[in-house]
């Protein structure tokens, strides 16, 4: 059964196709027999329908509506002939409420009837409320999506008319409703200010359109039109345009804003030229001008770094000549209607009629500004949280950086010159000073060279300099390293190469080993390093600076033997000569050698090529020379008239009587070291007294000697020579490991706690407060370092 069906149906299927086939056949033939009659008969018909439609339009009355944008033409209605059959609209004033289609309207703004007429005679409906349209909608088109770019209230649906009243009747305030609602408000304002003209309306309307701008200026197409009504309807109302803000925002215009324009008129009718800040306003309204991702994104910094320049392109301003002066036409957003704007910016040359290339020259500093930034900009994308950071200024142009606007760089560098005083320079530790500047520690707890390298460019900023600092041929301090600042402009820039300065700086490292080769740095061999520095006659005064406050950070943190050892391979004969000498006048100026500062100097011979020898010969020299088993003399006999001389027994001088020998010049085989002398006076008189002390009881008491005055150094009035030169180091240095501080007033014969309490006392009677800490280390108070140097200067 089910077979015989299928061939049924095939059969039927070709029966169909067949009649088909004959059908067309036969329609051809037809056609191509009767050719000639049917190209007749199509003529005559076409022919008829030409003559229909010439007669059609004569017939017709009335004339052709004007071209309106595509939307619009929708809903504006001309008809002369029915006119008198509508109502004229009339202008809601603020105070009138009125009820359309069941919604309560109150605050006015708008207009109620049926059309306007338009200043060439022509009449629209468009943003006229005509009560009598339909509003009725179950859900009303609150967002507009059903409204065209150009809504017209005439052409919009019963859902979009009942969510547009709804938005009135609301107050126009909820931004929920869609931006087509505003601006079939807005097309009323217009046609109120500029076809009405009526004055008076003029105060309200600009304060209606500011205040929907804040409501819907986050749309461009509203903002656009909104900013160029406010301008146009101040200069009809008499208001001052005030000159807009540079913004990185587009008006997607092809001329400048109206206030621009006004602006730049102005500013070329009263000097002839535009400043910085009027070139910025032209340069972001030209039509060919886009700011790209660095300008956007660091807009404030653009702007400065604009400014500065084109200062530098033309300091005298951007002189300018236009060929016309401004005429303004108020063009409808609605596309209803075109007036041109009457006032006395007719007198202003106009920007968009200036000749020559300075067009091209603002986009060229657009530009250049624009790469300048790129470092800065990529910086803040990544770290948006780090914009205020002291790494975030340091990607800033050069110009920026040294801009007191900028905050950051500028605040610190107050704080820092603050901190070093009227003397203009300070001593502290490095962990300090990356700190004060705002910098992370490094997790590690070490300091990288391009951290150091970041600091020390901050510095630069703001006019002072460091060390160490590697950038000039030092090592990076770490975080408990001391560093020195000091005032220097541009932060004491020098040539690390230039052979004078490095020649001078691997001496000091060579005399600081050389100091340190007994383990023991003293203050009298810095000090005699320090003037080594002074007396090198072919360095400028930056770079003296640079190396004794080098000098200084080294003697507490010495640089390693090997390092030093092998850059001296590098210098010439004559300078291996001085740096071997430089050695041996710091080691031959101690009271004794001691055998590693030998070997010392012998392996620094063995580094610089020098026989060995050399050594020895040179300590030799460097020591006075004396008869052998001849004493020392270190006082003269002074003979007292009137006391007798035992003849069996000489009696012990008594200390009081022993004067030092007043200091002559030196004979020309004899070296005389005031310092050595100094010393070995005041160790004699100590022991002097410890023996009299332990003879007292067996000799008779000598008549009491004179009270002598104190022993001062500079400044330190009240301190002896012991206390003082304590204080010194400590000023210099900031502070002192707690044993090698005891180490030190031991070598001056002092008790370390009663020195420093003896100390603290004499800060007492000055500062009024204690002058030294005491802990694991005995630290200086760090702003009374100051308050020395001021002592010493007053001195």
């Amino acid at each position: 059964m089910g077979r015989r069906k299928t061939n049924s149906a095939g059969m039927g299927i070709l029966i169909v196709l067949g009649l088909t086939f004959w059908a067309l056949s036969a329609a051809y033939h037809f056609i191509q027999q009767n050719a000639a009659a049917i190209a007749v008969g199509a003529i005559v018909f076409g022919l008829v329908l030409l003559i229909w439609s010439i007669f059609s339009r004569t017939g017709s009355k009335g004339a052709l509506p004007p071209s309106f944008p595509r939307d619009v033409s929708v809903t504006a209605t001309v008809a002369q002939g029915t006119q008198s059959k509508r109502v004229p609209a009339r202008w809601i004033v603020p105070s009138e409420a009125v009820a359309v289609q069941g919604a309560q309207i109150s605050g006015g703004l708008f207009y109620l009837g049926d059309f306007l007429r338009l200043p060439d005679g022509r009449s629209t409906d468009q943003y006229v409320i005509n009560p009598k349209l339909s509003a009725s909608a179950a859900r009303p088109d609150a967002e507009g999506a059903s409204m065209p770019y150009w809504p017209s209230y005439a052409g919009i649906t019963p859902a979009a008319r009942r969510a547009f009243l709804n938005w009135m009747a609301e107050g126009r305030n909820g931004r929920t409703y869609g931006v087509g609602h505003a601006f079939l408000f807005f097309y009323a304002l217009e046609h109120r200010a500029f076809v009405d003209t009526d004055p008076t309306s003029l105060p309200a309307l600009i304060q209606e359109v500011e205040r929907l701008l804040t409501v819907y200026g986050d749309n461009n197409s509203f903002r656009g039109y909104a900013t160029r009504f406010l301008s146009c309807a101040r200069i009809a109302a008499g208001i001052p345009v005030l000159p807009p803000k540079p913004s990185p925002e587009r008006t997607f215009s092809s001329e400048p804003d109206v206030a621009i324009r006004l602006r730049l008129g102005l500013a070329l009718q009263q000097d002839g030229a535009l400043g910085p800040d009027d070139a910025l306003l032209w340069a972001l309204a030209l039509p060919d001008v886009h700011l790209r991702t660095p300008a956007v994104r660091c807009f404030e910094e653009f702007e400065r770094l604009f400014r500065h320049r084109f200062s530098e392109r033309y300091p005298s301003g951007l002189a300018l000549r236009a060929t016309g002066n401004i005429r303004l036409n108020y063009k409808a957003a609605s596309g209803a209607f075109e007036v041109s704007i009457p006032g006395s910016h007719e007198r202003y040359p106009d920007i968009c009629q200036a000749s020559g290339r300075a067009p091209a020259d603002l986009k060229t500093i657009v530009q250049e500004c624009t790469d300048e930034l790129d470092s800065f900009s990529r910086f803040v994308g990544r770290r948006p949280e780090a914009r205020e950071s002291m790494q975030a200024a340091l990607l800033l142009p050069e110009p920026l950086q040294r801009d007191p606007a900028d905050g950051r760089i500028h605040l610190f560098g107050q704080k820092m010159h603050r901190s070093m005083g009227e003397h203009k320079r300070a001593s502290t530790k490095m962990r300090n000073m990356l700190e004060a500047a705002g910098f992370d520690m490094p997790a590690n707890g070490k300091v990288t060279p391009a951290l150091a390298d970041q600091l020390g460019s901050v510095l630069d900023c703001i006019d002072i300099a460091i060390e160490p600092d590697r950038r000039y041929g030092s090592g990076v301090p770490q975080l408990d390293d001391q560093v020195i600042i000091f005032k220097a402009d541009g932060g004491g820039k020098v040539d690390p190469d230039r052979s004078s300065y490095r020649a001078v700086k691997i001496q000091v490292e060579v005399a600081v080993l050389a100091a340190a080769a007994d383990g023991d740095a003293s203050t009298d061999e810095m000090k005699r390093v320090i003037a080594g520095v002074r007396e090198a006659a072919d360095l400028t005064p930056i770079e003296q600076a640079r190396l004794i406050a080098y000098a200084v950070t080294v003697f507490n943190s010495p640089p390693k033997q090997d390092r030093v050892m092998r850059k001296l391979g590098e210098r010439s004969p004559e300078e291996r000569t001085i740096i071997a000498d430089a050695a041996l006048a710091v080691i031959a100026g101690n009271d004794s050698v001691d055998p590693s500062e030998v070997r010392f100097l012998e392996r620094l011979h063995k580094a610089l090529g020098l026989p060995k020898e050399r050594v020895y010969s040179g300590l030799h020299r460097a020591s006075p020379p004396q008869a052998a088993d001849e004493p020392v003399a270190i006082s003269q006999e002074v003979r007292t008239a009137g006391i007798p001389i035992p003849a069996s027994e000489k009696a012990p001088t008594p200390v009081a009587a022993v004067k030092p020998v007043p200091e002559t010049a030196p004979a020309s085989t004899i070296r005389i070291d005031a310092v050595r002398l100094a010393r070995t006076q005041r160790e004699t008189q100590t022991v002097a007294a410890l023996l009299a002390n332990i003879f007292e009881e067996d000799a008779p008491s000598p008549a009491e000697p004179a009270p002598a005055a104190p022993d001062t150094i500079g400044s330190f009035a009240g301190l002896d020579a012991g206390h003082a030169e304590l204080l010194e180091l400590l000023e210099i240095k900031g502070s002192l490991p707690r044993a090698e501080f005891d180490q030190r007033a031991k070598d001056l014969k002092l008790l370390p706690d009663g020195a420093i309490e003896r100390i603290n006392d004499w800060a007492f009677d000055r500062f009024e407060e204690a002058i030294i800490e005491d802990g694991e280390d005995v630290v200086m108070i760090e702003h009374l370092r100051e308050r020395l140097a001021q002592l010493r200067e007053a001195a």
